[in-house]
């Protein structure tokens, strides 16, 4: 077939105008393109870079969590020319237009997320930031704009007393109209031809009970379930759409019950709760992992927080402020605690680490070793002097705090201790891999011992100190004494939400 050289010539001319038009005119924010704000920019960030390019220790020198950080630049120099993406390592490198090529070994970001960015960048690095309702990545209400307002009450409900309380009976049957309510699959019809339903119990990741009532909080897929143990009846539910619930903790006066947890590698969070109302009082922490661990002080003017990212974040609840936030811990940081008197916080990991720090500045105090595992419990004693902790390692230890010295080692024997507990009177409570939960007097000598069905993955003893409640890793629940350790009673909760079928 022949060509027509005039056609040829005029094609040619087509394809090499096109890209030499598009070279002189510089791409710019049209009127007609929606702003794009830095929440939106943040939260892919946020769910794409922050395990490696937020805080102290970024890699590279890169703080992609601020837009003054980004601004800053990198220790190789700059990463972001305002209204110029082509020449902006914060577009380039994600787009894969040049090198290296981020994330490492991964793919290149949605074509969404890079247009957010780059429009963002064609914009001016907009630090404006949305309502949920009209940004289209919306991100969570921070604890900024929902501070603690109010002083913190005593939470009225009255204590049990083991001397006049009815015997604990099972009050949620599964054909209460509790239970149906909780999970509507119950009634449904079974399709024909369908298997059976398995009956299995949902994985319970954290207890609390209240110090000063009957109330106990105990995890479930993104909520939480208030029951009062003494009559098992159900108090309230809170939601928790952050994710799954990793820690729960009530403050020393019973009036506010913390929820910590979030989305594996995304985000972490934690929320304080009213536990008379439900409502929620203030929002805490913007992690790029679950919150594993966090504690109030005694005044509930501090809170603090951990996980996988191995930092200690300290914030004040009254604005939100972050006020220290310090990597001294080399693993996951398990366990939190402040101490009575609100004057020191513990923390400590999975390596086995314990760090003692100030509860007001963060500021270093003392580093304890000995642990050759995880740390699982952490206690103080109430003058607030010397701090207990338990480990996988199968020890419990005590260090006086004026000194650093190590005052006792109690070896149970019952091998991996996962949870432990310590009462007012100095009674040690753990819960062993091995099934076992033992019972210790203050000395270090057995008082009491029950098994369970699986391993014990977590217990609290309750405000009176005369029952000690505990979960396996099965998902059954159970309530001991604490004089015989014998059980008393079992706490059925309600059955997942989803069901095989």
């Amino acid at each position: 077939m022949k060509i027509n050289p005039r056609l040829l010539r005029f094609l040619l001319t087509l394809v090499l105008a096109t890209p030499l038009a598009n070279a002189q005119e510089p791409q710019t924010a049209t009127p007609e393109s929606p702003e794009v704000t830095w929440d939106q920019v943040r939260a892919v960030f946020q769910k794409r870079c922050f395990a490696c390019h937020r805080g102290e220790q970024a890699r590279g020198g890169l703080d992609l969590s601020s837009v003054a950080a980004i601004q800053a630049g990198a220790t190789s120099g700059a990463s972001v020319v305002p209204g110029k993406p082509e020449e902006s390592l914060i577009y380039t490198l994600p787009a894969h237009l040049e090198n290296p090529k981020m994330p490492p070994n991964g793919n290149r970001l949605p074509q969404r997320e890079l247009d957010l960015i780059q429009q963002w960048i064609l914009g001016g690095l907009s630090e404006k930031v949305l309502t949920p309702a009209s940004t289209a990545m919306p991100t969570r209400q921070s604890a900024a704009t929902r501070p603690l307002t109010r002083p913190l009450t005593p939470l009225l409900v009255k204590p049990a007393n083991p001397a006049t309380q009815p015997a604990l009976t099972n009050t949620l049957t599964p054909t209460s109209d509790n239970s149906d309510s909780m999970d509507p699959l119950r009634t449904r019809p079974t399709p024909v031809f369908a298997k059976p339903i398995r009956h299995q119990k949902q994985m319970i990741t954290a207890i609390a009970t209240s110090p000063v009532s009957s109330l106990l909080a105990v995890s479930g897929h993104e909520h939480v379930l208030l029951y009062d143990w003494s009559d098992q009846s159900l108090r309230n539910r809170l939601e928790f759409p952050e994710g799954d619930v990793f820690s729960l903790r009530f403050s020393r006066n019973g009036s506010l019950l913390l929820v910590g947890g979030g989305k594996g590698s995304e985000s972490g969070r934690v929320v304080a709760f009213d536990t008379t109302t439900g409502e929620r009082v203030f929002e805490t922490g913007d992690e790029s992992d679950v919150v594993l661990a966090a504690d109030l002080s005694p005044d509930g003017r501090f809170l603090a927080l951990g996980g996988p990212s191995r930092v200690v974040r300290l914030y004040d609840t009254t604005d939100g402020r972050l006020i220290s936030e310090y990597r001294r811990h080399t693993d996951w940081i398990l366990q939190i605690a402040f101490s009575h008197d609100g004057l020191l916080l513990a923390s400590a990991d999975r390596f086995g680490t314990v760090c003692v720090s100030e509860g007001q500045t963060g500021q270093h105090f003392m580093t304890l070793r000995g642990h050759t595992a995880a740390v699982s419990g952490l206690a103080w004693t109430e003058d607030s002097a010397t701090l207990f902790s338990a480990s996988h390692d199968g020890s419990i230890r005590a260090r006086n705090l004026h000194s650093g010295n190590e005052t006792q080692q109690i070896q149970p024997d019952i091998g991996k201790i996962l949870t432990f507990e310590r009462d007012p009177v100095g009674r040690l409570v753990c819960g062993s891999a091995s099934s076992k939960l033992i019972i210790l007097a203050p000395n270090g000598s057995p008082l009491a011992t029950a098994s369970l069905q699986d391993e014990v993955s977590h217990l609290q003893i309750t405000q009176d100190a005369s029952h000690v409640i505990a979960s396996d890793a099965t998902g059954n629940l159970v309530i001991h004494s604490m004089e015989t350790g014998a059980q008393v009673t079992t706490l059925d909760l309600p059955l997942p939400t989803t069901h095989a079928f």
